[in-house]
C-alpha cells in the first residue's frame, strides 16, 4: 500500500466530518434557542405572534432570539472552556483519570522493561522527545492510548495484557501507532473533540434545571399559583434535555467517524516507524483471536475511547458509535492478501525468583535473556559497537534522576576552556543547592564516557534521559535549570550546542512542571514567516560551507536557493551574516515555533534540503537544524 496515499485520503475525510461537527453545534444552539423563546413568551416575558402561529419567529424576535443564542453559545463555549481547562494539564491527568500508573525508569519488571524501551525506540524512530509510560494494571484486554496536547506533554498508556500478550515487534506496532497519533496531531484533535461534546451537553444541562426547578418550586406553591407558566418550564426543560441528548449522540456518531479516520492514518502512518507493516497487522491479529479482545472492564473509558488503539466496547451499532474500524478492514488495509486467521498471543514469560530483580530464566538455550536485549536495544543504536559494552551503564546511569542532571551539567562544563569555569561558584549562587554540589564527584566520570559519542548523538541520550528528569522536584528543576544558565553563562557566549541542549530539557519541562504553556498556531502562512526562514537558511549556508573558497561559496548559494524552493519562496539573496549572534537565532525560531505543523514540517523539509545539497552534513549544520527542531517541537531529525 501507499502509506502516503492512505494519510493524505484519511485527512482529507477528517475536514469534512469536523465540519460536520461544528454545523451541527450551530444547528443545536439555534434550535435551542427557539425553543427558549418560546418559553419566555408562554411565562410572558416576550411578546409573539397570535396563538395560531405561535411558534414563528417575527422581525421583533430578532434581537431576543440573538440574545437567547448568544445565551446558550456562551454557555457551551465556558463548558467547552472548563473541559480545556481540566484537560490542559497534560496527558498524565488523562492517564491518571483511567486508571493509570506512571512506570518508573528503574523498573525491574520484564514486561515494564521492555515496555518503556520500546517507547523509546519508537521516540527515536519518529524523532519525538521520550514521553511517560502510564500502565493500566487492572486491563488484561491488549489496548493502548496517547494522550496530551502537544509532544511535550504526552504520555503513553498500556494496559497489562497489551505488555504481556504482545511480542516485541507487535508492541512496537502499537506504540508506533500511539507515536503517529502524536505526530499527525490526533491528540489535540481528540482533546477538541471531547471539549465540543462537553459545550453541546449545555443544553441539556439547561434542560435538568429548568425541570429540577419546576420539581422543587411546586413543592411549596399552592395549586392556584401552579398553571401554565409552571407546565411550560417543565416542558421547555424536557424539550431542551431531548436536544442536548440528540445533540451528543449526534457529536458522538461524528466524534466516532472521525476517530475511524484517524485510525487508518495511524496504521499507516506507524509502519513508516517500525519499517515493519506486519508489525500493526499481527498485534491487530492477536486482539482478534483474543477472547475479551481490546475491549475494558475495569475503566470508565466511553469519553476517551476514541483515545485507544482498539475498540474499548462492544456495541451492536458498529457502523454508527464505533470509535474504530473492524479488525478485518485495518488488517487488509496493511495486508491486503490476508488468509483471515487470526494468531495466538505471545506465551508468558516465567519470571525467575532471584537476587537479581528483573532476569528471567532462559528459554531455547539462549545465550542472553530477551530482558538484556530490551534493555540495551534503544542504547545500542545509538552508542553504537564501540560502546555496546557499556550500554548497561548507560542504560542504568540514565533511568536516575541525579546521574541525568550530572550528565547534562557535564556535557557543559566539558564545552568550557580549561580552568575558566568553577563549579563551587556556579552552585554557590543557587540558593539551598547543596544536592547539586554533592553531585560533582559523579560529574567527573562523565567525560571519559562523552568521548564516545558524537555532539547529535549526546541529544539523543538526553531525550531518552528525560522521562527521568521529570521525576525532579519543582524546586529541584528550577535550581538545575540556575545551575545549567550559569555554566553557560561563564564564558559570556553560548554556542548553538548549548542553546540546542538548554532548549531541548527546558522546553520539555517547563510544560511538564507548569512553569510554560505549549506552543498555540498563530502563523499558517509562509509569507508571515519568510524573513525567519530566509535567516535560518541563510545561517545555514553560510556557516556549513567556507566560502572564502569560490567553489565553496557557489555551493552555499546552490543550498540557499534549494532550500528556499523547498520551502516555496523566492530565492533572492542571502541574508548578510558576518558573525553570529544567538539572539537572531533565538526570536526567528520562537516565531517559528508558532506555525502550523504543517508549516513547520515544510520549513524542516528546507532546512534539510539545504544542508544535504553537497551530500554531507556539517557539524555546525547539525547543531542549526537540531536546534531550531527541538525549539519548536518538531520531530528531531535522525542524521547517519
Amino acid at each position: 500500500m501507499n502509506f502516503y496515499i492512505s494519510q493524505d485520503r484519511a485527512r482529507k475525510a477528517t475536514r469534512w466530518l469536523v465540519l460536520s461537527y461544528l454545523v451541527a453545534l450551530a444547528a443545536l444552539a439555534c434550535v435551542s434557542s427557539w425553543v427558549l423563546l418560546i418559553l419566555l413568551r408562554v411565562i410572558g416575558l416576550a411578546h409573539g405572534p397570535t396563538s395560531e402561529a405561535f411558534y414563528r419567529l417575527t422581525p421583533e424576535d430578532l434581537w431576543l432570539f440573538v440574545g437567547v443564542t448568544v445565551f446558550v453559545v456562551g454557555g457551551a463555549l465556558i463548558s467547552s472552556y472548563l473541559k480545556a481547562r481540566e484537560l490542559s494539564k497534560g496527558g498524565r491527568v488523562v492517564a491518571s483519570a483511567l486508571g493509570g500508573r506512571k512506570l518508573q525508569p528503574n523498573s525491574r519488571n520484564f514486561y515494564e522493561r521492555r515496555a518503556q524501551n520500546v517507547v523509546e525506540e519508537m521516540a527515536i524512530a519518529s524523532g519525538m522527545p521520550v514521553p511517560e509510560v502510564y500502565l493500566l494494571p487492572d486491563e488484561t484486554a491488549i489496548n493502548a492510548f496517547a494522550a496530551g496536547l502537544t509532544p511535550n506533554d504526552a504520555v503513553i498508556g498500556l494496559t497489562q495484557g497489551c505488555i504481556e500478550k504482545l511480542n516485541r515487534a507487535q508492541l512496537q506496532g502499537v506504540v508506533g501507532h500511539e507515536f503517529s497519533h502524536i505526530l499527525n496531531g490526533d491528540m489535540r484533535l481528540n482533546i477538541r473533540l471531547m471539549m465540543l461534546i462537553s459545550g453541546i451537553e449545555f443544553v441539556g444541562v439547561i434542560g435538568r434545571i429548568f425541570t429540577q426547578s419546576s420539581r422543587s418550586s411546586r413543592r411549596f406553591s399552592s395549586r392556584r399559583s401552579r398553571g401554565k407558566g409552571g407546565g411550560a418550564v417543565v416542558l421547555a426543560g424536557l424539550v431542551l434535555r431531548l436536544l442536548g441528548w440528540i445533540g451528543v449522540l449526534f457529536g458522538r456518531l461524528i466524534q466516532a467517524a472521525v476517530s475511524r479516520q484517524r485510525e487508518y492514518l495511524a496504521d499507516a502512518s506507524a509502519v513508516q516507524f517500525t519499517r515493519n507493516p506486519d508489525a500493526v497487522a499481527n498485534a491487530l491479529k492477536v486482539i482478534g483471536g483474543e477472547m475479551q479482545g481490546s475491549r475494558l472492564k475495569n475503566t470508565d473509558a466511553l469519553e476517551a475511547a476514541h483515545l485507544f488503539f482498539g475498540q474499548t466496547f462492544k456495541t451492536h451499532f458498529n457502523l454508527l458509535f464505533a470509535t474504530h474500524p473492524p479488525l478485518e478492514d485495518r488488517i487488509r488495509e496493511l495486508q491486503p492478501m490476508w488468509d483471515g486467521q487470526f494468531l495466538p498471543p505471545a506465551k508468558p514469560i516465567e519470571v525467575q525468583s532471584s537476587s537479581q530483580p528483573g532476569e528471567r530464566k532462559s528459554q531455547g538455550g539462549a545465550d542472553q535473556s530477551e530482558a538484556a536485549i530490551a534493555m540495551l536495544a534503544t542504547l545500542g543504536t545509538v552508542l553504537g559497537d564501540d560502546a555496546s559494552s557499556d550500554s548497561e551503564n548507560w542504560r542504568q546511569a540514565i533511568d536516575e534522576p541525579t546521574e541525568v542532571v550530572a550528565l547534562i551539567l557535564a556535557l557543559l562544563v566539558q564545552r568550557q576552556p580549561e580552568n575558566l569555569i568553577e563549579l563551587n561558584a556556579v552552585f554557590a549562587e543557587i540558593d539551598d543547592a547543596s544536592w547539586l554540589a554533592a553531585l560533582k564527584p559523579v560529574m567527573q566520570k562523565w567525560p571519559s564516557r562523552l568521548s564516545q559519542l558524537r555532539e547529535d548523538h549526546s541529544l539523543l541520550v538526553v531525550e531518552l534521559a528525560m522521562p527521568a528528569l521529570k521525576n525532579l522536584s519543582q524546586t529541584q528543576y528550577l535550581q538545575f535549570k540556575q545551575a545549567l544558565d550559569a555554566i553557560m553563562q561563564f564564558d559570556g557566549q553560548r554556542d548553538l550546542y548549548e542553546q540546542t541542549l538548554y532548549r531541548l530539557v527546558t522546553r520539555v519541562l517547563d510544560v511538564h512542571f507548569g512553569l510554560a504553556k505549549p506552543y498555540r498556531v498563530r502563523y499558517r502562512k509562509l509569507a508571515a514567516v519568510s524573513v525567519e526562514v530566509q535567516l535560518l537558511l541563510s545561517m545555514l549556508a553560510y556557516y556549513g560551507h567556507d566560502l572564502a573558497d569560490p567553489h565553496q561559496r557557489q555551493v552555499a548559494h546552490r543550498a540557499y536557493a534549494l532550500g528556499m524552493e523547498t520551502a516555496g519562496l523566492h530565492p533572492g539573496d542571502m541574508a548578510e551574516i558576518s558573525v553570529y549572534q544567538d539572539q537572531d537565532f533565538s526570536r526567528a525560531s520562537d516565531k517559528l515555533a508558532l506555525c502550523s505543523p504543517e508549516l513547520k514540517d515544510r520549513i524542516l523539509q528546507a532546512m534539510l534540503a539545504c544542508a544535504e545539497y553537497d551530500g554531507k552534513v556539517s557539524e555546525v549544520e547539525r547543531e542549526l537544524v537540531t536546534a531550531l527542531a527541538a525549539t519548536v517541537d518538531m520531530p528531531l531529525p535522525r542524521w547517519r
